[in-house]
């Protein structure tokens, strides 16, 4: 931890700068452009107060030559020529902190102002992806999008913080040498190197964000075209009245619409994620290189994995979108995310019976379930691909934790069942189908065509009628089957999580029953082969 009057240095110059910036009422990024901006000139300022302080020790240096050579048991003779040191190192500051920088970055970063507040190649397509899906209006998406818009130059600003601090470092470095010469013994070499190497880091923090990148994710930084890929393409209960098709044109009025205009009008929120990680992953980075200072300082206190684990943790938010693609890789072998993406390989629904004209009951819950089924799969999808953005998000961020916080430490059950529970949500599409395909061997396709055994005595309408209920009982349940499913998979994680009112049973209760009820059709038609009725009532194809 910084001490206060270090703080007090720092908040001291912080204030300084503060009155350069001309209105207050902009947007963060023109506040943040313009502190960035206006620490252009605080190196010179540096470099004249560590000029003044050099000609104090060049000055007490020579007194202290004198006192050694009048009495050099009182006066040895290390104690004026580290003074003399010190204030030549003072004077070619600026040579020191570029000695500093290069010792991380190489001499990567050569200036300092617009090039390091640039967010490109990441922050930026993220701010597109955002506009390209929020459409200006009063809407959540147009929200998430002003939000990134007017945010995106923090980054900028904090490597503005990061090089003042690396100023401040640099010169409490150089006194830290003066100190351990004059007193080894109360003051360790160790706290002028690691003030040093800190303030190399922090100088350089372009070049740390970039190998925190890397280590998770060894290429170039992606766009996030990808989270929405198969969110709206395909159906695993596929027919002309339900999936994406079906949230072309929801300006009707329906419940269904209101349910495809939530979906499209909060699409945003992917990026926005996106982008709330990135700045999570610059806050980390900072505050994992102050760990591991705090770690050489006080090492009983501190421990190293403090600091590298943030700096792990920093590098997954930055890499968010390939960490979620990795874990859904590992989990269920990738390329599908939501609720039923596949292929049109079922038309057995009845798509006729709405607007038949009879206006009866069994009209209006074909129209009401016509209209739900498609709408209510992709807000579904969208819901569990957030959900499992987040979750993943959450276990990150508790990489930093300690052992002792049991289940939600590191390596707790509960961190891991966030992680996995993440993974399930965002691919949950090809966990249905596998148990679909475990429980019934029918390739992860459900049976929704009914056929009645018996229909002599009822007219054509009657026989229609009992369709259309059927067909309407099915995709309800098909509803309520998803719905159960993921259910289910946050009770899993509440298990992991040691909470008390979650149960086990209850978690693979609501699973299990929701893949049932996703299958209702094959289910009927094996509880009537084990019954031996098939000739009889009702079977699904």
């Amino acid at each position: 931890m910084f001490k206060q009057r270090y703080l007090n240095i720092f908040l001291g110059v912080l204030f300084f700068i503060l009155p350069s910036t001309p209105v207050f009422a902009q947007g963060l990024n023109d506040i943040a452009w313009n502190l960035t901006d206006s620490t252009e000139g605080l190196p010179g300022l540096f470099t004249a107060v560590f000029y003044l302080l050099g000609l104090l020790f060049a000055s007490t240096g020579l007194l202290k030559v004198k006192e050694h050579v009048e009495n050099p048991n009182q006066t040895p003779l290390r104690v004026p020529l580290i003074r003399l040191f010190a204030g030549g190192a003072l004077f070619a500051s600026p040579i020191i902190y570029e000695a500093m920088q290069d010792a991380i970055d190489a001499g990567a970063i050569t200036t300092f102002g617009q090039s390091q507040a640039d967010t490109d190649p990441l922050m930026q397509p993220i701010v597109n992806t955002a506009s390209a899906l929020a459409p200006l209006g009063d809407n959540v998406n147009s929200i998430f999008e002003n939000v990134l818009d007017s945010t995106y130059l923090i980054p900028g600003l904090v490597t503005g913080i990061g090089y003042l601090l690396g100023l401040l470092m640099g010169g409490l470095g150089i006194l830290k040498v003066k100190a351990y010469v004059e007193d080894p013994d109360r003051n360790p070499l160790k706290e002028s190197i690691i003030r040093f190497v800190a303030g190399g880091a922090l100088f350089a923090l372009p070049a740390i964000f970039t190998a925190m990148y890397t280590t998770i994710e060894n290429g170039g930084m992606g766009t996030l075209g990808w989270f929405f890929n198969d969110l709206n393409d395909g159906n695993f209960v596929h027919s002309t009245e339900s999936g994406a098709d079906e949230c072309l044109g929801w300006m009707g009025g329906t419940v269904g619409d209101i349910l495809c205009n939530s979906w499209m009008q909060t699409a945003g929120i992917a990026p926005f994620l996106t982008g709330l990680a990135y700045m999570l992953g610059i806050i980390f980075g900072v505050w994992g290189v102050i760990k591991v200072k705090d770690h050489v300082l006080n090492p009983m206190q501190i421990h190293l994995s403090e600091g590298l684990m943030r700096l792990l943790a920093g590098g997954a938010f930055f890499a968010l979108p390939f960490v979620v693609s990795a874990i859904n890789t590992t989990l269920m072998s990738g390329g599908l995310y939501g609720f039923f993406s596949g292929t049109d390989t079922n038309t057995g629904f009845v798509t006729t019976g709405c607007g038949a004209g009879t206006h009866s009951l069994d009209e209006a819950m074909v129209c009401l379930m016509q209209d739900l089924l498609g709408p209510g799969q992709l807000v579904l999808n969208f819901f569990g691909f957030v959900a499992g953005m987040i979750f993943i998000m959450i276990g990150i961020s508790r990489l930093i934790k300690s052992a002792q916080e049991g289940p939600k430490g590191p390596g707790g059950s509960g961190t891991v069942a966030t992680f996995v529970t993440g993974g399930l949500l965002i691919s949950a599409s090809t966990f249905v189908r596998a148990l679909s395909g475990t429980m019934f061997d029918n390739g992860g396709v459900t049976e929704t065509a009914a056929n009645l055994a018996y229909t002599t005595g009822m007219t054509a309408a009657e026989t229609d009628a009992i369709y259309n209920v059927i067909s309407a009982v099915i995709q309800f349940m098909i509803i309520v089957g998803l719905i159960s499913f993921v259910r289910g998979l946050f009770i899993m994680r509440d298990v992991s999580e040691g909470k008390q009112q979650a149960s086990v049973m209850a978690g693979m209760t609501h699973i299990i029953g929701g893949a049932l009820a996703v299958n209702l059709g094959p289910l009927i038609n094996a509880v009537e082969t084990s019954l031996n009725i098939t000739g009889w009532g009702v079977t699904f194809s």
